[in-house]
Formats: C-alpha cells, structure tokens, sequence
C-alpha cells in the first residue's frame, strides 16, 4: 500500500473545510448533495495518490 502524500491530504482536508465552511453560510446545498460533493473531492484526490 502506498503512503499518502502529507501534502496531499492537507490539501483535501482544505478544501474539503473550504466547502463546508460555504455551505454552512448559505446553506445552498442540502446534506446529501454536500455529502456527493464532498465523496467527488475525496475520490479526485485519492486517484490522484496513484
């Protein structure tokens, strides 16, 4: 198994925050298209581990 880039998981941790941290002001999307939003971000990085 492969180690995960330290730099790498912050950057997804950021921007995962980021997104959240949007969300929680405008409440544009509901949880469950924030929670598809967010399971896109997280596979786009981990293909990006490869």
């Amino acid at each position: 198994m492969k180690e995960i880039k330290k730099q790498l998981l912050q950057d997804m941790a950021f921007q995962v925050l980021h997104m959240e941290r949007k969300n929680l002001r405008s409440k544009a999307k509901s949880d469950q298209k924030m929670s598809e939003e967010l399971q896109k971000v997280i596979v786009d990085y981990a293909k990006r581990r490869y």
